[in-house]
């Protein structure tokens, strides 16, 4: 994402809930009936994706065999009414549909690289106390400052409404809220009294309400006096476009006025490039007046905040086949199929980040239809991009053909003794940290065991990477996980220490300790024995697509099983565990001593931040809620499956 996905229940019953969901939303949030978000005629491969709903995690830690029955499973015991289900966020499932010929890009030698080679330079470790749940290895060095990295297009940092109570502070401009990708807002004064409703007169403290697509996975982002969602275009907004398409809406974040619209028509060569029905996903970043995206295509764009209502076409792309005043206004784009030979996986989904003139984003590059071979190996996974001209200045095609899926995650940055990192999840699952000029590695980290394996559909224990990296005083925390359609299996989270140099992996490739492992600590895997979670063979911690927020000494990690864990960031000693009762594909967003996160049942549940679990309260909303909630100049903006919600909270 970001989150960007994904799950292994029947594809038969998948079908029908899916029909079943857009019934309830149609009649309850639209106008009109939109169409159904897949081909039912399309076969699904291995039993490897299906669109049914998520809600039925089980608590002994693996999922369910695939069923026609729509009985939840045996272990949930929710009594929360249901939000209708939707098909998963980008990783969808792959028919069996000939598509046009892979590009011939399968030479089993590695081509040489145009980042510089990896550089390991041994560093000795220090340990701490192994708290139960975890291992811990390398501390980072105390002594070195904590970074502080300004927030793009950030308004004054924090102001005092006017009675007094509270702060308020500004926009949130990006998917994190600025570079390091830590969903923490400093705003106080928060108040819960709020409720949804369709229309703001029937709500509680509700501004507005705007109606999206039918499926919607971006995370609302707000900088300027504007709001911007990525969605699919079952609003139509723009009359001259019907039927699917990858669209970002944009409206006034005070009135929800509807502004412009980014429209993309899907890829030709199907689901297997341009998954149907899912959007665009990538959240937008604004800078200076500018929007940065990855679209539905696999296009990197930059466009004109004020699209075509300032009545000028701005930048070197002039030649938009949109171009009235409610259409998006196109800077530059970048074709990375076509200029770069990328071939993504069911859907491109990155979030840019930027620092100074460069724009990071991971292009998606992934896997072919079969699951089984990688057509552009030599095809970037990573780039760095002139975010000025839309030009390449370097790129990374690590892990070459090592990508086990897709590549969906977002890109997270970090300043260590000096020297900026820019954070790549790749589809191997290791973690690349490279220096920002240059794209020289500086170190690398495996986030999967050793004798872990990958196998198709989700069966193995290898994981790949869809959360976004956090950084830290010096480290990145980062959990493992794979498409939400595999199902649940074991995940685990790591806090690595982002000062050393080389493979700083755990263990060496001969899975030996390594004398220069970079793990200050690691939670999940198998509870052998039951000491920890109190039952045998239990998983500790499961897979997600989820990215952690870290306030206070305090690590909140949710799960896609529906677990949200609260881990002390200095052990990773776990001190609570809350149970939604429903797949959590969103992100904790953290204010004002209050942990924020949605789930597929469509609740907003806000706990107290603390060492202790407690909840403050359950918002339900309409439909699901696939993404994080945005705070900024005193709202709280709330996405669920199809519509957008302005609350007041100060």
């Amino acid at each position: 994402m970001i989150q960007w996905s994904w799950k292994t229940i029947s594809y038969r019953l998948a079908l029908g809930l899916m029909f079943a969901s857009l019934t309830v939303w149609s009649s309850g949030c639209q106008e009109k009936p939109k169409p159904a978000p897949s081909d039912p005629d399309k076969s699904m491969e291995d039993g490897d994706h299906d669109h049914g709903d998520h809600d039925d995690h089980d608590h002994g830690g693996e999922m369910k065999p695939e069923s026609t029955s729509t009985t939840p499973p045996e272990g949930t015991t929710s009594e929360k009414p249901k939000a209708e289900m939707t098909p998963p966020l980008v990783a969808a499932p792959e028919s069996t549909t000939k598509e046009p010929p892979a590009p011939a890009e399968t030479s089993a030698a590695k081509p040489e690289m145009k980042t510089p080679p990896l550089v390991a330079t041994p560093e000795a470790t220090t340990t701490e106390p192994k708290p139960a749940g975890t291992t811990s290895e390398a501390t980072p060095p105390a002594s070195t400052p904590k970074m502080e990295l300004a927030k793009a297009d950030n308004k004054p940092a924090e102001t005092k409404p006017a009675d007094g109570k509270g702060t308020v502070t500004g926009d949130w401009p990006m998917w994190g809220g600025d570079p390091t990708r830590n969903m923490v807002n400093k705003t106080t004064g928060v108040s819960l009294d709020f409720e949804p409703a369709l229309e703001p007169e029937n709500g509680k403290n509700l501004i507005f309400t705007a109606r999206l697509g039918s499926q919607t996975y971006g995370n609302p982002i707000v900088a300027n006096g504007k709001v911007l969602v990525g969605t699919n275009n079952a609003g139509e907004y723009r009359p001259q476009h019907v039927g699917d398409r990858g669209v970002v809406l944009c409206f006034d974040d005070q009135t929800g006025e509807f502004l412009w619209q980014l429209t993309r028509e899907k890829l030709p060569q199907g689901r297997v490039n341009d998954w149907p029905e899912q959007g665009i996903c990538s959240t937008p970043i604004i800078e200076d007046n500018k929007v940065y995206l990855a679209t539905n295509r696999c296009e990197v764009m930059c466009l004109d905040l004020d699209g075509f209502l300032d009545d000028e076409n701005d930048g070197v792309y002039t030649e938009e086949v949109d171009h009235e005043k409610q259409d998006a206004d196109i800077i530059w784009s970048l074709d990375m199929i076509d200029e770069l030979g990328v071939f993504p996986h069911n859907l491109a989904t990155s979030s840019p980040v930027i620092h100074g003139d460069y724009l990071f984003l991971v292009t998606s590059n992934g896997v072919d239809e079969a699951h089984l071979e990688i057509p552009a190996p030599r095809a970037p996974s990573f780039l760095c991009i002139n975010k000025n001209t839309g030009e390449v200045v370097w790129e990374s095609n690590e892990p070459f053909d090592q990508i086990l899926h897709g590549q969906w995650s977002s890109p997270a940055i970090g300043e260590v003794n000096g020297v900026t990192q820019v954070y790549m999840p790749g589809g191997d699952g290791w973690l690349y940290a490279f220096d920002v000029t240059s794209g020289e590695i500086i170190w690398k980290f495996d986030l999967n065991p050793k004798d872990s394996k990958w196998e198709l559909g989700g069966r193995g224990t290898r994981n790949a990477l869809i959360s976004t990296p956090v950084f830290m005083d010096n480290s990145v925390v980062l959990s493992v996980g794979q498409d939400p359609e595999h199902g649940e299996g074991v995940g685990h989270i790591y806090r690595i220490d982002a000062t050393k140099k080389g493979d700083i992996s755990p263990v060496t490739p001969e899975n030996a300790p390594n004398p220069n492992s970079g793990q200050i600590w690691h939670f999940g895997g198998v509870d052998a024995d039951g000491s920890i979670t109190g039952r045998k063979g239990d998983l500790i911690y499961r897979r997600t697509i989820s990215t952690v927020a870290i306030h206070d000494g305090l690590v909140y990690a949710p799960d896609l099983s529906g677990f949200l864990h609260c881990l002390d960031f200095k052990t990773g000693e776990q001190y609570w565990e809350y149970d939604a009762f429903a797949a959590i594909w969103g992100s904790p967003m953290v204010v004002d001593g209050k942990v924020f996160l949605g789930d597929e049942d469509g609740d907003l549940v806000v706990l107290k931040a603390g060492k202790e679990e407690e909840v403050l309260a359950e918002i339900l909303f309409d439909s699901s809620i696939y993404s994080t909630p945005t705070i900024a100049n005193g709202k709280i903006y709330v996405a669920d499956r199809s519509r957008l919600y302005c609350f007041s909270i100060n």
